[in-house]
């Protein structure tokens, strides 16, 4: 399937132009603001998570993926669950959220504490990518 529209990063690097590629149907080009670009995503992430209701969870064994090195987090606690929140800015995709259950963030937790015990020799190493 070809394309039909591409965003770019304008000049200034502070918007971004929405252009309607040949074969589209449409041509020109939309110019958007940071909030303008953000909404855009948001809508484009909610009609996505609607299609993919429909199906069961892809695996994430294999899946390639861009890690996060920088971001502001929190966790907080799931009511419906009795688990935990795990909150994070997105610099893509902005506020995202996981849950995990009970259950499964005891799992985390166990993977966690097995990484640092194999990954990280010194204490200061954990403050450094690897």
């Amino acid at each position: 399937m070809t394309a039909r529209m591409m965003v770019e990063l304008n000049d200034d690097g502070k918007s971004a132009k929405l252009n309607f590629l040949e074969g589209s149907g449409v041509s020109g080009t939309i110019n958007l603001d940071p909030h303008q670009l953000t909404q855009l995503i948001a809508s484009l992430g909610t009609v996505r998570e609607a299609i993919a209701e429909k199906a069961p969870p892809t695996p994430i064994e294999g899946a390639k993926f861009k890690p996060v090195y920088r971001t502001n987090w929190a966790l907080q606690i799931d009511a419906l669950t009795e688990g935990s929140v795990f909150a994070f800015q997105h610099p893509a995709y902005g506020p995202i959220g996981v849950v995990f259950t009970p259950q499964d963030a005891q799992k985390l937790l166990s993977g966690l504490q097995r990484h640092r015990a194999i990954v990280h020799s010194t204490p200061d190493a954990a403050r450094r990518p690897s």
